[in-house]
């Protein structure tokens, strides 16, 4: 009896959850109200970011034109409806590159969009959804799914819920999940790219009674090797009992049925998936005990809610236990850089392989790392990093070789004449002084001169005479909000020929939002954790050296040492020897010219995480490494970066002790500033 009663509940158990399939399936209506989908896999049209908004809503119109023609096959398909990939117009590249353009562009590429293949579709009656960033009422920048009707008018849109963390770094998340009752397609929902990694966004539309979703994307819906993309796929299909309609770029698209099982795919460039489904049925399931003709309504009632609220939980436990040390704007900005500048450095790094330039190469590599953490561009260069040493045998090349060897590499070296540099994707703020007067800057002070006497480049530079007596000297500041981790401040710089001595010069600064001037530091205090700070300087020291003063960089941080003299925090200075060798008092002197114009840059870079002390700063002079300092822990919070530039020359009054050292009148002549995100160089004459 024991051997009995086990195999027969064996027996029911082998028949939990068999599909229609395999279950004899009971009397049921006929499976008569059919409707013939479409999933296109476009081929990549990318609009070009080096585009003027004129010349790419004439890209995008020349996109539609191609568009049309995979509407106008599904169309004489007979297709009830057709889905286009994500990115349909082929913006995102040029998004990424021009974001402060987005407002003068999304609005009439996506209006012409609509319209264009709205009304192709109309021609054959046909259902259609299509995928772009756009501008909303509100302000904010949308990855958007339009599903448009019969007709070509729009039934309703689809905000994106759950972006990248780098796409959220520009996009605005949706906060709901519309679903569009249709008389012939049953009720309709739709999804985007990544939202279909987090389980959870197709389980929403299920609940609302979605039959079928329609998926614009441009990968698969899990992370992983192989093929798990794929068959997560197949499994959202399967767990929320929908037809899932997968319309991916280049290749992928499938109709995938209510049991997970591919129906069709899509072959070739241009192709298209197509299926004749049934919307209301095909979703018969169940056990031996419990058979459904639609498995749905069973698995939402098996569900129990009330133990779920961990779902809805913004900072669930997990969250404590992996951080994440980029913010989603620099991820977002790291995922522009890739899209668009960086594929083309990725192509020139290689380019230096085929032409036998081996250690530059690496070199190249290791740069490309820094700037593109987390990216394939990161591990790709990886990946060769590790082959071209292995075939020179140069295994003690660094990360550190690729900052050595920026030189080579500026932005400058893109940009002859620095023409066109402002509006380089890296740049953060330029300024030539050529508009005669200093608009640009947010703040200025004391004696800032626009004068035309002998300027680096151009007509006009800015001096700024500091006279006894009368100023302690001028500064200008501009602020770059929110900023970055990783900035460099490039300028030309002339004394006068009886220069003398300074007091404080050029600065990078990080600041909390609340108080912009908290930035510089506070004189003898330690920094808080709310700013940090560096500045480029010549230090005289009267007998000890020649004017202006050998070069160091000035800096408050949140480890500094303090004056056990005065028991006070004033700003540690960093002098050479050189390249990371830490904090050293004038070792090997670096003493900048008078009376010529000379390139001065120099950098910081925030430590990566608040525990972390791998910050780093460094100077150049020329072109030329004067000294890079890394094992710095700036600051305590990753939102605080560096946002500010001081270009300042400042003195003190007859009460400075120093007085003797001073001139009656000095000037400093300051000309073809830029500040960007990664090394800028000279100018290329």
């Amino acid at each position: 009896m024991k051997t009995s009663t086990c195999s027969g509940w064996l027996a029911i158990l082998l028949y939990i959850f068999r599909t229609e399939a395999a279950v004899p399936t009971p009397s049921s209506p006929s499976q008569t109200n059919t409707v013939r989908v479409a999933a296109a896999q476009t081929v990549r049209r990318v609009i070009s970011f080096r585009l003027n908004p004129k010349e790419a809503l004439a890209a995008v119109e020349k996109n539609l034109i191609e568009l049309e023609q995979v509407v106008d096959r599904a169309g004489k398909a007979s297709c009830d409806a057709l889905v286009l990939p994500e990115d349909t117009l082929g913006l995102l590249n040029w998004m990424g590159a021009n974001e402060t353009l987005a407002k003068d562009l999304l609005p009439p590429a996506v209006r012409r969009g609509l319209e264009r293949l709205g009304n192709a579709a109309a021609r054959y009656r046909m259902y259609l959804v299509v995928c772009s960033d756009v501008l909303e009422s509100d302000g904010a920048i949308y990855n958007t799914a339009f599903l448009l009707g019969r007709d070509g008018k729009e039934i309703g849109r689809y905000h994106k819920v759950c972006p990248t963390w780098s796409e959220a770094g520009v996009r605005q998340r949706g906060n709901s999940f519309p679903v569009f009752p249709t008389t012939d397609l049953g009720t309709v929902g739709m999804l985007i790219c990544y939202d279909l990694v987090v389980p959870e966004t197709a389980r929403c539309l299920a609940l609302q009674g979605a039959d079928v979703i329609f998926f614009p994307t441009m990968g698969g819906a899990a992370v992983g090797d192989d093929d798990i993309g794929l068959q997560a796929l197949r499994v959202r299909a399967a767990e929320n009992s929908i037809w899932l309609v997968v319309a991916q770029r280049g290749s992928g698209a499938m109709i995938i049925s209510p049991q997970g099982k591919i129906i069709v795919r899509a072959e070739g460039p241009d192709g298209l998936a197509i299926a004749d489904i049934y919307p209301h049925n095909g979703r018969g399931g169940g056990d031996a005990l419990n058979w459904q003709r639609d498995m749905r309504a069973r698995l939402f009632r098996e569900r129990n809610p009330q133990a779920f609220h961990i779902l809805t939980d913004p900072s669930p436990p997990v969250l404590a236990k992996v951080p994440i040390n980029q913010t989603s704007q620099d991820a977002g900005r790291i995922m522009a850089r890739a899209l668009t500048v960086g594929e083309e450095e990725f192509g020139r790094a290689n380019g230096l392989i085929k032409s036998g330039n081996t250690n530059q190469a690496i070199s190249t590599f290791q740069r490309l790392r820094q700037e593109y953490p987390a990216t394939w561009i990161d591990r790709e260069s990886e990946k060769q990093v590790v082959n071209l040493q292995a075939i020179s045998g140069n295994l003690a090349a660094t990360v550190d070789d690729a900052f050595h060897s920026t030189t080579s590499s500026g932005l400058a070296a893109k940009y002859p004449d620095d023409d066109g540099i402002a509006a380089d994707p890296d740049v953060l703020f330029a300024d030539n002084f050529e508009s005669g007067d200093m608009k640009k800057w947010d703040e200025k002070r004391g004696r800032v001169v626009m004068t035309e006497e002998k300027p680096n480049s151009g007509r006009w530079c800015v001096q700024m005479p500091m006279e006894r007596g009368q100023n302690h000297g001028g500064d200008a500041i501009k602020w770059f909000m929110p900023g970055a981790d990783s900035v460099y401040a490039r300028v030309y710089v002339k004394f006068s020929a009886d220069y003398q001595y300074d007091h404080h010069f050029i600065w990078l600064g990080a600041n909390q939002r609340t108080n912009k001037w908290s930035a510089f530091g506070k004189a003898g205090l330690k920094p808080n954790g709310t700013y940090y700070s560096t500045g480029m300087e010549p230090w005289f020291a009267w007998g000890k050296n020649p004017p202006p003063g050998e070069l160091n960089l000035y800096a408050y941080y949140l480890d500094m040492e303090r004056d056990p003299k005065m028991d006070k925090y004033w700003g540690n200075g960093f002098f050479p020897p050189g390249p990371g060798k830490g904090v050293a008092a004038g070792k090997a002197r670096v003493i900048p010219l008078l009376d010529q114009w000379q390139c001065w840059e120099f950098m910081i870079q925030a430590n990566s995480a608040p525990e972390k002390a791998d910050g780093r700063q460094a100077m150049w002079l020329d072109g030329k490494l004067v000294a890079e300092f890394t094992g710095i822990r700036w600051r305590a919070h990753l939102d605080l970066k560096v946002n500010c530039f001081w270009l300042e020359h400042y003195g003190y009054d007859e009460g400075d002790p120093t007085k003797q050292y001073w001139k009656d009148s000095q000037s400093v002549w300051f000309d073809d500033l830029v500040v960007a995100r990664r090394y800028i160089g000279p100018i290329q004459r």
